[in-house]
């Protein structure tokens, strides 16, 4: 508990910081939030270039929109909500586009699935991408993000027992893809 004060109090002063117009405060911002928000936003839409589109978007609204921030601890969250709503806006708006790619490529299958040692990060990574979109932003944003289970509730917009079921489900599902390629499993 004492680390996660220290981490609100660093994420708080670096927003009263871009609040107050410090020149630098804002690259400090980005510096420390772009690599978890470009790999937040890229589980989200499942593409990397996307991802960069999306975090472009988030910056431009956080830059406009940070004086306006209440609470100035809840910066970290206010930025993956910021980037959960501009990811799901852009999922929507192509939704239409990638169903008529569906319908043309159905019976489609990669002829080979990609190998991996036991130990390899990819695997874990890949799996993630293979679940829902509702369990994979929050097994994302609880294991990866380290983002408390009322943290993740303001960012989906959703209740705490939502996101506890949806983190439930989603380590299930990681444990049938990766238990199905015999990875972490006696075999």
């Amino acid at each position: 508990m004492p680390m996660e004060n220290e981490n609100r109090i660093q994420y708080e002063w670096m927003a009263l910081r871009c609040q107050a117009g410090d020149a630098g405060a804002f690259e400090d911002l980005i510096a420390v939030m772009e690599r978890p928000l470009l790999y937040y936003a890229t589980s989200l839409t499942g593409n990397p270039d996307s991802a960069l589109d999306v975090l472009q978007e988030v910056w431009i609204r956080a830059f406009r929109g940070i004086r306006k921030l209440k609470d100035p601890g809840s910066l970290r969250s206010w930025l993956y909500s910021i980037t959960h709503g501009i990811a799901v806006d852009r999922i929507r708006k192509n939704y239409s586009r990638e169903q008529a790619e569906k319908v043309q490529f159905e019976d489609f299958q990669e002829a080979e699935e990609p190998s991996f040692a036991e130990e390899d990060a990819a695997a874990v990574h890949q799996a993630i991408g293979e679940i829902g979109l509702k369990h994979r932003e929050v097994l994302v944003l609880h294991f990866l993000e380290d983002l408390s289970v009322a943290e993740i509730a303001t960012v989906v917009g959703c209740s705490e027992g939502t996101v506890k079921s949806r983190i439930h489900y989603a380590k299930r599902a990681m444990k049938e893809i990766l238990s199905g390629r015999s990875y972490g499993t006696e075999k």
